[in-house]
């Protein structure tokens, strides 16, 4: 029974907390990535009124940052989870519409991508606050 309670013991002392496991998702990717997401969509935004041969190029980077998001898994925080995987597919579906009406020459399909871009926007946001009031322990 000693053993048992022993190896319990050092079993539940190895967990680690929320902010934890928050930090260490933030620190292992999540802060760059965060701050990817939110230049590669700032240039889609900022392209979005220029001719639209300069669209996908923009369109795909954000893409290739989502991708790489994506591989951080899922975000350990309650609070964020939400605004953050709506960003993400907001980021994900826009900027694949975008580059695919833009490969199409097709400007409604385009325009309608960049819209979805532009809601991912906000809702970054709103994760990235949530993300540092949980990081800060409010």
């Amino acid at each position: 029974m000693t053993g048992t309670v022993l190896v319990a013991a050092l079993l539940a002392g190895c967990s680690s907390t929320p902010a934890e496991e928050l930090k260490d998702w933030w620190d292992s990717g999540g802060d760059r990535s965060t701050k990817a997401l939110s230049q590669t969509s700032g240039r889609v935004n900022e392209v979005s009124v220029r001719p639209m041969d300069v669209w996908g190029a923009a369109c795909q980077e954000l893409l290739a940052e989502v991708t790489k998001a994506k591989k951080l898994g899922t975000i350990p925080s309650d609070d964020a989870r939400g605004s953050w995987n709506d960003a993400l597919g907001a980021f994900e579906h826009g900027s694949r519409e975008c580059v695919a009406g833009t490969g199409a020459k097709d400007e409604p399909r385009a325009s309608e991508g960049i819209r979805e871009v532009q809601k991912g926007i906000s809702r970054l946001a709103a994760a990235v606050s949530l993300i540092r009031g949980d990081l800060e322990g409010r």
